[in-house]
């Protein structure tokens, strides 16, 4: 990880992003707490992407986009936002060099996927309960 980076050197990195006011100060925060994150499972080569939310890991799929975050369902398919603050993280991470790795076994596919999807919905009951 880039460590002279600060969150107004990626700011001035990215002014095309400045459109999204503080929610690209929240997805700076995010990319300089190491927040953004690869998942690759080796020999197989797949990838998983999370970005570490409030409540918990959010599930990302940049290609898509999508994210398993609240204001994805509600607002961005909604048509009321572009896109959530974990995605403009990951954008922010991937051009800037700043996306944390972790590599695992593909053994530990299941149990990794498993544990995802438990930590998305714990995060959906507890959002639906507040």
């Amino acid at each position: 990880m880039r460590t002279e980076e600060t969150a107004e050197s990626l700011r001035r990195r990215f002014p095309q992003y400045h459109k999204h006011g503080s929610k690209l100060d929240r997805a700076i925060a995010v990319v300089l707490a190491g927040g953004v994150k690869e998942h690759i499972f080796l020999p197989s080569g797949r990838r998983v992407y999370t970005v570490v939310g409030n409540l918990g890991d959010e599930f990302i799929d940049p290609a898509k986009p999508y994210c398993s975050c609240s204001h994805f369902f509600f607002r961005v398919i909604g048509h009321k936002d572009e896109l959530c603050y974990h995605l403009l993280g990951y954008m922010v991470s991937a051009a800037s060099g700043l996306l944390d790795t972790v590599t695992f076994s593909d053994e530990e596919y299941a149990p990794f996927m498993a544990a995802l999807v438990n930590d998305v919905f714990r995060i959906l009951g507890n959002e639906a309960n507040s």
